[in-house]
């Protein structure tokens, strides 16, 4: 049984007496003469679940959204009405199941309770392949566990993942950065058992990257970071002896650095001007960067806005963004709406854009924005925060806990202030906060 337009066999019938299966067979009989070729939407009745292609007669149903055909294989009605009789007896999950490598179901059943006693076959035979599956892995992952002769990077990436989101301490990001360092490591060491390799096999994977040119001395010291925490996990629980990833020299990063202060601008009052009153063949573009130049936000927090996430303040009226979704949990705040785009959000529906995903929504605005501006030094979605950032400290430097109240409002964490502003004054009042977003303009 398959899903789509084309008919399949998914089970084996067998020639069996026309006994009726039960009281309502005659009634059936009596509907011999409907036309059974129909093509109709509305099919999954009780009499247009049985239809024909050609000469012969076809069951159908719909079954969680997909719709499933099977030949009953025969051109003969009386036959055909009581094989459907038996899959009407049949529920959705068990549909699934009829056809199985360990039992073919033959429909050569007369009663209702013989039919029901294979079916109950079915279900043991799956439940015991399952059982005989998860020991057949549970004896793997203690036999890895116990022999650290075993343990390549392919295998410590599925330990050292499973762990983190068991953990619910790290981000999807997160996870997805892991990932890619992992997969460095397997293409590079291929199948090696980690025990096997030395400090110098470590170093020769470090000055691999570098010869590739393809990644920054801050990136690939990232990777070696992630390498030696890889490695520290499973050393903690004794799956491997050593750690020798430690002792690898990190590559120098002052140049890196130089040429990121260097190339890193904030939007000059220009670009701003230019992105603001760039004509975008979709204006919910132009909402998308008004959000992002007037609170801050992250381009995934904008992603996730929805209509409940736009909310007034019982004590000061105050409309602002109640953001529940964050790369951190400092992430998780409430911003204030500026008053010059307070109107824009009231008068808009939220989702921006429905039913788009994280690097799809990036791509999209990123797309949209270098043709508002040119791409370069340093300037990108994320360059929004730092202007605002910049703006901010500048229009509020006189003020007491400024600093701490802007940390707030982008999502930043406070350092040690954080226990006192956070746990006990609850954050700064919402005001407060309006007062140092408002602030800023543009």
């Amino acid at each position: 049984m398959v899903t789509g337009s084309n008919p399949v066999s998914g089970a084996t019938f067998l020639n069996t007496p026309h006994t009726p299966i039960n009281t309502t067979l005659k009634q059936d009989l009596d509907t011999e003469y409907i036309n059974y070729d129909t093509i109709q939407k509305k099919y999954d009745t009780t009499a247009l679940r049985l239809y024909k292609v050609g000469k012969t007669f076809y069951y159908r149903r719909r079954i969680k959204q997909k719709l499933f055909r099977i030949s009953l294989k025969t051109k003969n009605i009386k036959v055909a009405l009581k094989r459907r009789k038996i899959l009407d007896l049949i529920d959705g999950e068990e549909m699934f199941q009829i056809d199985t490598g360990d039992f073919k179901l033959m429909f050569e059943y007369d009663t209702e309770e013989e039919l029901r006693v294979a079916l109950e076959s079915v279900k043991e035979m799956q439940i015991q392949a399952t059982i005989n599956r998860y020991k057949e892995v549970k004896q793997h992952i203690e036999s890895s566990e116990t022999n650290t002769s075993d343990l390549t990077f392919e295998l410590l990436r599925d330990k050292f993942i499973a762990r983190k989101k068991a953990d619910n301490r790290v981000s999807a990001d997160s996870i997805g950065a892991y990932n890619t360092t992992f997969k460095m490591l397997i293409s590079f060491f291929k199948d090696s058992l980690i025990d096997s390799l030395t400090v110098e096999d470590f170093e020769a994977f470090k000055d691999f990257k570098v010869k590739q040119k393809t990644s920054s001395n801050r990136t690939i010291n990232k990777h070696l970071t992630y390498t030696r925490n890889f490695l520290q996990f499973a050393l903690d629980r004794q799956l491997i002896s050593h750690n020798n990833a430690k002792p690898v020299t990190p590559l120098d990063e002052v140049k890196d650095k130089q040429n990121r202060k260097q190339e890193v601008e904030n939007y000059s009052q220009s670009d701003i001007n230019k992105i603001m009153n760039y004509k975008y063949k979709e204006p919910i573009i132009k909402k998308v960067f008004q959000i992002a130049l007037y609170t801050a936000m992250r381009q995934n927090e904008i992603n996730a806005l929805t209509q409940d996430s736009i909310k007034k303040d019982e004590e000061t009226g105050i409309y602002y963004f109640d953001i529940t979704k964050s790369k951190s949990v400092a992430g998780i705040r409430k911003v204030p709406i500026h008053k010059d785009i307070l109107e824009m959000v009231l008068n808009t529906s939220f989702p921006l854009i429905p039913n788009m995903t994280k690097n799809a929504f990036g791509k999209k605005v990123r797309y949209q924005l270098y043709k508002a501006v040119n791409q370069g030094q340093g300037k990108n979605f994320h360059t929004f925060r730092g202007t605002f950032i910049k703006r901010a400290i500048k229009a509020n430097i006189d003020k007491p806990n400024s600093i701490f109240m802007l940390q707030e409002i982008v999502g930043h964490a406070k350092g040690e202030t954080k226990l006192t502003l956070d746990t006990y004054g609850k954050g700064f009042e919402m005001d407060t906060l309006q007062n140092i977003l408002d602030s800023v303009g543009f």
